[in-house]
């Protein structure tokens, strides 16, 4: 298994410490967070120390499911960690680029063993978790993503990455997934992105549902794919509508939230134990959210300090779907191609693919809250 390295960002990481406007050090980003970062932004705290105290926090107030599972490798979801400090900035982007594609491909060996679902990697540095959302920010995080998809760089705003995954089966037979690739970052707190919040500074965090559902039936905790496939639908729906802020009403305290199926009586609902967050009559087959969930560096909602931008501009996602959720094969230039089903390599040889990024296009209606 080869590790990319070509098209290395050649940038000044120090200078990005200084570069960026900062909130006041004493603003507070909630109770969780506060008192997580007593030991997230003590440089006197060891990592060792530091990845189960985030671990600790993502197991309790993580919106995502599949993130707040794998914080205590619970219902076989497990994931890794790379924590990149403040120092590891100083040494320069060769090091930097070096630590996360190492860490980078040691985790693609455990996932394609089906060890580990996912990978998060942490800039915990004080000033990246004090950065005031603004086109500064959204400068910042592309910078970022660019040292881990060095195979992309330079990565755009509002476009939808996804990571090379691979996986072998309990056959000997090898394929390539897709990864989903989100970042996430402290001051998302209060935003229109508040559900993408997150202590310590900013974290590209790698989920692989596909993989996850793989997993399951090679591991005996699913009879079959399309057992393990509504699994994994079932953490997925109950992801939705599970944080964020309660603006504008409606939103179920959420930046995301469930869209509503009348034709389907609530006696029919398909989750065996539904979370209170989650409508009774919710749609099984689409959500809407204040950004679409999937991008990399939604910059729309990362340009706000807070969610006091008028109603009449913000803007709404109401037909973003569940479809990539399925054991049903599809065709390979289908933009749903490579989460279940991937690419093969009959010789048992594991198949190289680089995903085709996807620009982010809105086809709900309305596009914005009035």
């Amino acid at each position: 298994m080869t590790c990319p390295h070509a098209n290395l960002p050649q940038v000044n990481l120090a200078a990005s410490l200084s570069a960026i406007p900062l909130l006041d050090r004493h603003i507070s980003f909630g109770e969780d967070i506060d008192e997580t970062h007593r030991i997230l932004l003590d440089p006197a705290v060891a990592v060792v120390a530091k990845e189960p105290r985030l671990r600790q926090w993502l197991n309790r107030f993580q919106p995502c499911m599949f993130g707040r599972l794998g914080a205590r490798n619970r219902q076989g979801i497990r994931y890794d960690m790379c924590w990149i400090t403040r120092d590891d900035l100083l040494q320069g982007t060769v090091h930097v680029v070096g630590k996360i594609q190492r860490a980078r491909c040691e985790w693609k060996k455990s996932a394609s063993e089906g060890q580990s679902h996912g990978l998060l990697t942490v800039f915990n540095v004080v000033e990246f978790a004090y950065a005031m959302p603004g086109p500064e920010l959204v400068e910042l995080c592309l910078l970022l993503a660019n040292l881990y998809l060095v195979e992309h760089a330079p990565v755009r705003a509002d476009t939808m990455y996804a990571e090379t995954v691979p996986l072998r089966h309990a056959d000997g037979s090898c394929e390539t997934l897709k990864g989903g690739i989100n970042i996430f970052y402290t001051s998302a707190h209060g935003t229109d992105n508040h559900d993408r919040r997150i202590p310590g500074g900013i974290v590209i965090s790698v989920n692989a549902p596909g993989l996850l559902a793989n997993s399951f039936v090679k591991g005996g905790l699913a009879p079959d794919l399309e057992s393990a496939i509504a699994k994994v639908r079932n953490f997925a729906w109950a992801s939705i509508g599970n944080g964020g802020i309660g603006s504008p009403p409606g939103r179920a305290q959420s930046c995301s939230w469930h869209n509503l199926d009348p034709s389907r009586p609530a006696s029919e609902c398909p989750m065996r134990h539904r979370p209170r967050h989650v409508p009774e009559n919710f749609s099984t087959s689409d959500y809407s959210a204040s950004y679409h969930t999937d991008v990399l560096v939604p910059s729309r909602v990362m340009l706000h300090a807070s969610c006091d931008t008028p109603r009449s501009e913000r803007e709404v996602w109401s037909a973003l779907d569940f479809s990539y959720l399925s054991a049903a094969a599809c065709d390979v230039e289908h933009e749903n191609f490579g989460f279940v089903h991937g690419l093969t390599a009959p010789s048992g040889a594991m198949p190289q693919a680089t995903w085709r990024p996807l620009a982010a296009v809105n086809a709900g209606a309305p596009r914005y809250l009035v």
